[in-house]
């Protein structure tokens, strides 16, 4: 009887004991729990959860070998922030956009360490356009905020970016004011952007890759060729608010610019596009049936004249010959502006077959009792 009591104390003892190093263990040297401090992003991101990831980072890039992994740290001591924690799980999605210089190895590498961390591998370099609606159309969070791959943007300015979300905004854009670029880029971007708010919204900084956006809003956008410079100007024809704020824009510490002439120009074609589309797209009639209305009458006016000067005054029509050969030119030109209206108008109603002209952004109804 008294070894059975002596046996039962000291089983107690023991589970004691072993319930206190199990609180012991869950807490660290000054008594905090140590599950709280732990980073608090996804342990599984893409299909396998998507309705767990609350915030996608996407980064496009292409051969940018040596500013991934730092980057890639610095993200992660962001996002297990206090100023993060609304806005967990997080999602970093990182686009190999067909880099040639291990790029694509070290995306593995960063897969393997961090279950955040997905790797999205195009078969070949489709552009920074291509590359970000990759990271779009697979990003799974409510948020989706894409930044350069290169460090020149700081993760740091992503909570204040989600923040601005929750004034009201669809769409927030980085403003690089003090921006870190040599002048062959500052110039041709400023002289873009003047012309880009010819597109419709009123803000400084249009090619700045980090943004922040609403799920909803990226999935209106289709990019295509250097689109991703003129996505506010794409959500903005679609009702969507958007804002800007200044974020900070470090000097490039590895790799080289991807940014040539070439690129420029394409920017500049790109940039008439989305002025017309953003304004005409659904009415093009307007601007090629009024350029072909406006021809024709003064091709009419230049023709009726050299006609009353021949038939009324009795001049010589050969001395108005190249009079009356732009006048048939201005005549026919017209012509095949109206037509090419005609034709962009049957195109229009193709292309914008079953898609509302318009977007609601709520519905409010009286209480049913009155």
């Amino acid at each position: 009887m008294g070894s059975d009591l002596e046996s039962e104390t000291a089983d107690a003892a023991d589970a004691a004991e072993s319930t206190d190093s199990g609180s012991a263990a869950a807490t660290d040297d000054d008594g905090n729990d140590a599950d709280a401090d732990a980073p608090e992003i996804a342990t599984t991101v893409g299909a396998d959860s998507p309705d767990d990831v609350v915030t996608s980072i996407v980064l496009p890039a292409y051969n940018e070998v040596g500013n991934l992994r730092p980057l890639i740290e610095e993200i992660v001591d962001v996002v297990a922030g206090e100023a993060m924690a609304a806005y967990r799980p997080v999602e970093i999605l990182l686009v190999d956009d067909g880099s040639t210089d291990g790029t694509a190895d070290v995306i593995r590498e960063l897969t393997a360490e961090y279950d955040a961390v997905a790797g999205i591998f195009l078969r070949r370099n489709f552009g920074q356009s291509a590359a970000l609606c990759a990271g779009f159309d697979t990003a799974a969070g409510d948020y989706v905020v894409p930044l350069d791959a290169d460090g020149q943007n700081n993760p740091a300015d992503i909570p204040m970016l989600l923040d601005r979300l929750g004034d009201g905004y669809d769409c927030v854009s980085g403003w690089r004011r003090d921006r870190d670029d040599p002048i062959t880029k500052t110039i041709p971007s400023g002289i873009q952007t003047y012309l880009a708010r010819f597109t419709g919204p009123d803000i400084h900084d249009f090619g700045c890759t980090m943004k922040a956006y609403r799920s909803e809003a990226v999935a209106e956008l289709n990019l295509r060729g250097e689109g991703h410079r003129y996505i506010p100007a794409k959500l903005y024809d679609r009702g969507y608010k958007i804002t800007e704020e200044p974020v900070d824009h470090r000097p490039r510490t590895h790799g080289s610019t991807k940014y040539g002439a070439g690129r420029l120009v394409r920017g500049f074609v790109d940039l008439a596009f989305n002025i017309f589309w953003n304004k005409y797209s659904m009415r093009p009639m307007h601007i090629m049936g009024g350029i072909g209305l406006l021809l024709l009458a003064v091709g009419g006016l230049i023709g009726s004249h050299a006609v009353f000067m021949k038939y009324a005054l009795g001049d010589a029509l050969l001395p108005h010959l190249p009079r009356l050969v732009l006048a048939v030119a201005l005549i026919l030109f017209g012509f095949q502006m109206l037509m090419f209206g005609i034709l962009a108008e049957m195109l229009t109603k193709i292309h914008y077959k079953g898609e509302v002209p318009y977007r609601i952004q709520s519905v409010e109804r009286g209480d049913d009792e009155h």
